[in-house]
């Protein structure tokens, strides 16, 4: 499979125009890449997101992504960027918010 995500990466976030740039399809493969580059296999991931109509689908193919790749993930279900930082440290355990709450409409990660 090959995926062109160079106008979604971002220095510190992947975002992308529902449908365009950004799909289930990416985003599953996001969440494999997430484990692999961070040697996740076997260990906890978190994932949550906000109340866009893409969040559930995004949050299920990260999960599919990375459990795929041997992570452990935990869905936090709707969650702000903040508790997402809490989770992680409360945890001691990395993840990631589809989409970040700061993208505008339109727009997810």
């Amino acid at each position: 499979m090959s995926i062109d995500l160079s106008e979604s990466f971002m220095a510190y976030d992947v975002r992308g125009l529902v449908g365009e740039t950004i799909s289930a399809e990416s985003v599953r493969a996001v969440g494999a890449g997430f484990v692999d580059a961070l040697q996740l296999a076997g260990e906890q991931v978190l994932v949550g997101g906000d109340m866009r109509p893409t969040s559930a689908e995004f949050i299920e193919a990260f999960t599919e992504g990375a459990t795929a790749r041997g992570a452990n993930v935990t869905q936090l279900g709707m969650i702000s960027t903040d508790m997402l930082y809490f989770a992680c440290g409360k945890l001691n355990a990395p993840g990631s918010c589809s989409p970040p709450p700061t993208t505008p409409p339109g727009t997810t990660a």
